[in-house]
């Protein structure tokens, strides 16, 4: 899963996403020494994965969610069959 960095700060986010998390990170110590002399910024920054929206993560719905629909379509269709 890809990861990007993210600054409060200054509402920065890392201009592209990484397959590794280690990449982010580094990412994040040059943002750090580039924007805020090296400290961490005291409104919070770090890294967090984001989904793939070209393998479709986050497109469809859980399992969970799936079965509960199915469940309520049988429901409705007995109901209307009568």
């Amino acid at each position: 899963m890809p990861h990007e960095y993210f600054c409060r700060a200054c509402d920065a986010v890392s201009p592209e996403r990484w397959e590794r998390r280690v990449d982010a990170e580094d990412e994040l110590v040059d943002h750090r020494r580039a924007a805020h002399g090296g400290l961490a910024p005291a409104a919070g920054d770090g890294v967090r994965p984001v989904h793939a929206e070209a393998r479709g993560d986050g497109i469809l719905p859980r399992g969970s969610c799936l079965a509960v629909l199915f469940l309520l379509a049988l429901v409705l269709s007995n109901c209307w069959g009568r």
